[in-house]
């Protein structure tokens, strides 16, 4: 065997067919001898089948090693020890001190045309798709190439070819200490597994090694084995060469835009990323989910194109550089960046990747807990739904990260529901970082295959402090607020109210289905005597804060907080609302050592209001003890922080109830308030009447209605959606542009007829809808129910208001024909 030919044939190898040829055709590999286990071990399946459940999230698992392997390259050329005291602490500060100065580690503190971004990945971290661009051609290869600390082929068995090793634990940077290594990979590679490594140290002081991975030929009925390539003597195949070119054209030349003199190259033959990922905008949506953050720069090429069509622009050709090879170029920096700044490089990126759908991002709440450790949660406010994260394929909306990569996911059902933000399930992405769990409650609360939550009792806590935080989020509901009344006002604005309202007013039954829902919109205020943003309006925060102090209730006495309950405590600030969790000079709570070691700690800052819930530990604290609290404020830019005066944290009996709120005083009658009013025209009773908006193929206006655009996925089969707004009630947006209501109308003659009859479409399928949304609901409170069907609820409702168009008017326009009073009387005789 020529181990430098035999390699160089299997990194040109585009499926898998392709190197069973070349295993066929050299006797090397029908030695049974030159084949070793995975790990050593033949029951190494137990490990590579329990990771990740797609191909796509498998393959996240090798971007970040790629991304470990730059950083540790860079630490040693540096002369830092990857493994000593100087070595950078977390994944953010060695970006920023090994590789680029990005003032907290981020590439969201970038411009999308910064040159650096595209320049550093395309030298460094590159993903290369090639081979079978259809289903009906096969499936694709994945190449993955970085030029980072590489490895010795005397090494590859302890570092590649290792499933338990743990190599990188005492390297605090990398994400690799957790030991989630890329053998998940394997059983997404074609029906044979196979999976080339070639690798050289970045010393450049040994030759290139490199293996193929296998699942190794047996009976079917057997378990799989995950085997490599070795030659006598049990050695890792070696050759000299200078430099490596790990890609080709179509045109079979090579691809000199991509090359190493040292590095790793990781070769994945007939990869199943999805069965709807084939394409080249799969792969990169199914990378965007499982990365909110790449943490260095990505390359991405596909070389499935031609010349002539690639980007399916003419332009190209004229244009030359990559697309003119027939390569379609993308960058790939994670969710949060394509977001917040967009993939776009140039005019002739198209699609999602050259938009923006992200409008800010937000603080949403700080969990500091001596148990689990801190996590940072914050909101991207999205101005669109950007079709990779459209509801019918992507549900997920909130995702856990740990240095970037996703943990676990939960979905718009989690967040209307158990959240109770339900007008937020399509108008935020959430994302919680976990980075800075501690390494016990890191290893207690995910499971391997990074997408599932233990169910330890660090990591029920876990959950429970997450979703209480952002259900008690006052920057979430303040959001939801002006989303619902945003909805609200486009609703009322042109909306006819009086037939509905006659219907109501005439039965009583009807009436009672409302359940007193009243869609006036109330925002509470912010501010306060106390608070910089007295007055209203919007909060003009400072980047540093000049004051910090208790409000006035918690002067006096002392604070009582029950041993069995958490207590939010108040402070004043002029910090800015994202102070606590933006990516660059982030600011700090200070709190007494005392505080954080006997207290789960949840923070939230909006508008000046500064909300500490302080959740005491059982075991650390009894009734009767006292500690002393000062709260303070603090960031790179201070020369000092800013400090409260002292207060006094009492712990109080488990019984111990607060009191209860004054009851509201009640409203006059006939006070205005919409539900109120009484007399005939605009101002009369409503009820609480759940607003209308029609669909229109088109988004063509409707006198008498607001009226909007049908929205993805929605047909003339459909009768409409109600939208859910939470405490501010629901809309009822229906079809106009139905199959059944249109062809009723023809059926009519004259304007009149025809409008008579879409009064009477309208109005039936607001009673049909109020009637399926008072029954839904009341579903959800009995036996728990809400947990069964939350995820499901706005298909329920498409369902429900499917079935009610087909049949509304056929009631409405026959019954009173066949069934009348005159009818039953003949019947009686």
């Amino acid at each position: 065997m020529s181990c430098k030919e035999t390699c160089l044939k299997l990194l040109a190898a585009e499926s898998e067919a392709a190197v069973s040829e070349i295993i066929a055709s050299d006797k090397s590999f029908s030695n049974l001898d030159n084949w070793e286990p995975l790990d050593g071990r033949e029951t190494n399946f137990n490990v590579t089948s329990n990771q990740a459940s797609d191909g796509g999230k498998a393959l996240t698992e090798l971007m970040t090693n790629m991304v470990d392997a730059v950083l540790v390259k860079h630490a040693f050329l540096k002369g830092i020890n990857p493994k000593g005291e100087n070595a950078p602490q977390t994944m953010y500060e060695a970006v920023d001190q090994l590789i680029k100065n990005l003032h907290g580690g981020r590439l969201v503190n970038l411009d999308y045309n910064d040159s650096w971004l595209r320049d550093f990945a395309q030298k460094n971290l590159v993903v290369g798709i090639t081979g079978a661009k259809t289903k009906k051609q096969g499936l694709p290869c994945y190449t993955f190439v970085d030029n980072g600390e590489g490895q010795k082929p005397e090494d590859f068995k302890s570092t590649f070819l290792s499933l338990s090793a743990g190599n990188k634990k005492s390297i605090p940077f990398v994400q690799g200490k957790y030991n989630m290594g890329s053998s998940g990979v394997l059983r997404y590679c074609g029906r044979h597994w196979y999976k080339l490594i070639i690798s050289r140290r970045f010393d450049g002081e040994s030759n290139w090694g490199w293996t193929l991975m296998r699942r190794r030929p047996s009976d079917p009925d057997e378990l799989p084995i995950a085997e490599y390539f070795v030659l006598p003597s049990s050695m890792i195949p070696s050759f000299e060469d200078s430099i490596l070119y790990p890609f080709g054209l179509t045109n079979g030349k090579r691809y000199d835009g991509v090359h190493l003199s040292a590095g790793t190259v990781v070769k994945l033959y007939d990869y199943q990323v999805g069965s709807r990922f084939i394409s080249f905008r799969g792969a990169r949506e199914a990378f965007n989910e499982n990365l909110v953050e790449t943490i260095l720069p990505f390359r991405l090429l596909d070389f499935r194109q031609t010349p002539t069509t690639a980007r399916g622009r003419k332009a190209v050709t004229e244009r030359g550089g990559e697309r003119a090879l027939g390569i379609d170029p993308r960058p790939f920096y994670g969710m949060e960046f394509l977001l917040l700044r967009s993939h776009q490089e140039d005019e002739l990126t198209e699609g999602e990747d050259g938009t923006a759908f992200g409008e800010d991002r937000i603080s949403v709440g700080n969990v500091s807990d001596p148990n689990l450790g801190e996590i940072a949660i914050s909101a991207i406010v999205l101005k669109a739904l950007p079709g990779w994260l459209d509801e019918r394929q992507r549900i997920n909306r909130i995702f856990h990260t740990v240095n970037g990569q996703v943990q676990f996911k939960q979905t718009r059902g989690f967040l209307s529901q158990n959240c109770k933000l339900p007008a937020l399930k399509d108008r935020v992405v959430i994302i919680v970082d976990a980075s800075k769990l501690n390494f016990y409650a890191h290893n207690e609360v995910w499971k391997g295959d990074r997408e599932h939550i233990s169910n330890t009792l660090l990591g029920e806590q876990y959950k429970k402090v997450v979703t209480k935080t952002i259900q008690e989020s006052q920057t979430l509901k303040s959001l939801q607020h002006k989303i619902a009344e945003q909805e609200l006002k486009r609703a009322t604005s042109a909306e006819s109210n009086s037939l509905f309202q006659k219907l109501v007013d005439a039965d009583p039954n009807l009436a009672g289905l409302l359940s007193n829902r009243d869609p006036e919109i109330r925002l509470p205020s912010s501010g306060g005597k106390n608070g910089p943003d007295h007055g209203g309006g919007d909060f003009d925060g400072k980047y540093s804060p000049t004051f910090v102090r208790f409000e006035e209730r918690f002067h006096s006495n002392s604070v009582l907080i029950p041993i069995n309950k958490s207590r939010p405590i108040g402070a004043r600030t002029d910090a800015e609302n994202g102070y606590l969790n933006r990516p660059d000079n982030c600011g700090k709570v200070i709190l007494p050592e005392a505080v954080h070691a006997k207290f789960g700690i949840r923070q939230h800052l909006q508008n000046g209001r500064l909300t500490l819930y302080l959740d005491p530990l059982d075991e650390e604290l009894n009734v009767g003890d006292t500690i002393r609290m000062k709260l303070g404020l603090n960031d790179g830019a201070m020369p000092h922080p800013v400090e409260t005066q002292e207060i006094l944290i009492r712990i109080g009996d488990e019984t111990f109830k607060p009191p209860s709120p004054k009851p509201p005083k009640p409203r006059p009658p006939h006070s205005g308030e919409e539900g109120e009013n009484e007399g005939d025209g605009p101002n009369a009773p409503t009820r609480g009447l759940p607003k209308c908006v029609l669909l229109m193929n088109d988004g063509r206006e409707i006198e008498g209605y607001p009226t909007e655009k049908w929205p993805e996925g929605f047909s003339e089969s459909d009768g409409g959606i109600i939208s859910d707004l939470g405490e501010n009630g629901v809309i009822y947006k229906i079809n106009y542009d139905n199959v059944y209501h249109l062809n009723y109308r023809k059926q009519q003659r004259g304007r009149v007829a025809q409008n008579v009859v879409t009064e009477k479409y309208i109005l039936g399928m607001r009673i049909l809808m109020l009637g399926f949304e008072h029954a839904f609901r009341g579903s959800k409170t009995e036996n728990g129910s809400e947990r069964s069907i939350e995820e499901f609820a706005d298909e329920i409702r498409k369902m429900a208001a499917r079935g009610a168009a087909s049949t509304v008017l056929a009631l409405a326009e026959n019954l009173p024909k066949i069934v009348d009073k005159s009818a039953l009387d003949q019947e009686d005789e």
